[in-house]
């Protein structure tokens, strides 16, 4: 098979994935069918669990929460509609020895 002599042809930008969005309602249902605990008793803990993980990203630490992952603040921008923060997540490979391996590609 021959190679193009040609470097300059470049290939554009991929075409963006349209994101998946798992929305609060979503989560609660999962989680109240996973563990057999009523809606109610869910939802108490879901928001408190948000709040807590908002509060730890917006002081900049480092959540170590196993299965999800290690996730460090990367960047932070405020906007007028709010504060923009920018996570770095490392995840653990699905049979791999090695604590933190990084599945996002970077």
């Amino acid at each position: 098979m021959a190679r193009s002599k040609n470097r300059s042809e470049k290939v554009g930008p991929a075409e963006p994935e349209t994101a998946k969005v798992l929305q609060k309602r979503q989560l609660m249902t999962q989680v109240a069918r996973r563990t057999g605990l009523r809606n109610s008793d869910v939802k108490t803990v879901v928001e408190a669990t948000l709040a807590e993980l908002g509060d730890a990203m917006a002081l900049g630490m480092t959540l170590a929460l196993p299965p999800l992952g290690r996730a460090r603040v990367s960047r932070r921008n405020d906007s007028s509609g709010g504060e923009v923060i920018t996570l770095r997540l490392r995840r653990r490979l699905q049979g791999s020895d090695k604590d933190g391996e990084d599945v996002s590609g970077a």
